[in-house]
């Protein structure tokens, strides 16, 4: 059965590991074992909460990097973890983050300079925002 499976998917492997775990694990059930046995070459991840990587004091240390002008994205960069986990983190801490997107300042910024003629990407390094930012408001604001 297991061969007439392979031939008519290609995911038939995940398929036929997957009902092998189940049949395994049935059999474990019959014969009364609790604990699932360690089968060679198969890895298992433990699941932890992401804020047990840090201490107190290294989410601490983050919250006054974070408060003191350092960019989130270089941040989570440093610590191995994803921008928006980090400011997840931030947030359980009470630190209050920062405004994603542009500012109504900043868009009024775009427009006056645009208008002077400068190019999207000078335009991004004066504001302070990516290029793409700057350009995604400037095709909008067009219309």
């Amino acid at each position: 059965m297991v061969e007439v499976l392979a031939e008519y998917s290609r995911q038939s492997y995940r398929k036929i590991d997957r009902l092998s775990t189940a049949a395994r694990a049935l059999q474990r059930l019959k014969s009364g074992e609790t604990q699932p046995r360690a089968i060679k070459g198969e890895r298992h991840s433990q699941r932890y909460r992401i804020a047990d990587r840090f201490s107190s004091e290294d989410l601490a240390a983050i919250a006054r990097r974070y408060q003191a002008g350092e960019q989130s994205t270089d941040l989570a960069k440093e610590h191995n973890i994803a921008k928006s986990t980090l400011l997840r983190l931030l947030i359980e801490q009470g630190v209050q983050t920062r405004q994603r997107g542009l500012t109504p300042e900043k868009e009024h910024e775009i427009l006056r300079l645009r208008k002077q003629g400068l190019i999207i990407r000078d335009i991004a390094k004066r504001v302070g925002c990516s290029y793409d930012t700057a350009r995604k408001f400037l095709l909008t604001t067009n219309r």
